[in-house]
């Protein structure tokens, strides 16, 4: 029971700092290892885990400074948060307050922290010339989890003549070991845009692994056609 307790102590704060960042958006470009994974836990531990070791300290020393009976133990060790580990009340307190710390922390990190850290690694690989680095961190990412509707063709390299069309519903994580789109409206579109010439695309995501092509369409080209094929449908029906 006590290695769980010491476990939970030096593992929550980080894991859980982990599990908001990715939430919030900032994924990596693999999948990280259970290895990276501890690795990463450990090094976000320090601010979390300090933050709220840090309250339960400010706060003893006020409780020690006004009683005499009721005295808390104060930090100084290592050891000395693993006794307090055996008080369940201290336990509640430090589950309670790291999931607000681990919180509050993801979303400075992922709001301001990493834009921060993009633009001088930018500042610097433009100094030697390299291509600057996105906001985020997989073509994937860059492509498709915008929040904004898309229209897209989904087509192989060696087959292009089998053409899918549809509206963008949901679309795979980074971190998903597979890449899965979910298109709604597909017969709609492909009524709009098979035999329609007048639609730009504006990009082509290409899977060079898979051999998949996924076109994407200009919006106001899209919303042109889509209001033509309208006025047609009416006036064929009258």
């Amino acid at each position: 029971m006590e290695n769980f307790v010491a476990i939970l102590i030096f593992t929550l704060p980080g894991i859980l700092s982990y599990f908001w960042v990715q939430l919030f958006g900032l994924h990596p470009a693999s999948r990280h290892i259970n290895f990276e994974i501890a690795a990463i836990s450990a090094i976000l531990w320090f601010p979390v885990g300090m933050g709220v070791l840090g309250i339960y300290q400010l706060v003893a020393m006020i409780v020690n400074t006004n009683s005499i009976s009721d005295r808390w133990l104060p930090i100084q060790t290592l050891s000395d948060v693993l006794t307090l580990s055996n008080n369940i009340g201290f336990l509640v307190y430090f589950v309670m307050f790291s999931v607000i710390f681990s919180f509050l922390f993801s979303f400075f990190v992922s709001r301001f922290i990493y834009k921060w850290m993009i633009n001088l690694v930018n500042f610097v690989r433009k100094g030697s010339g390299t291509a600057p680095l996105s906001t985020t961190s997989t073509a994937w990412n860059e492509t498709f989890l915008k929040n904004k509707g898309q229209i897209v063709s989904f087509r192989k390299i060696d087959n292009p003549n089998e053409v899918i069309y549809g509206e963008i519903k949901k679309v795979s994580r980074p971190v998903e070991l597979e890449r899965n789109l979910l298109l709604s409206n597909s017969q709609h579109w492909t009524k709009i845009l098979k035999d329609c010439n007048d639609v730009e695309v504006d990009e082509i995501f290409i899977d060079t692994k898979t051999g998949f092509l996924i076109s994407i369409y200009n919006t106001d080209d899209i919303l042109k056609a889509q209001n033509k094929y309208i006025e047609t449908f009416k006036i064929e029906g009258n």
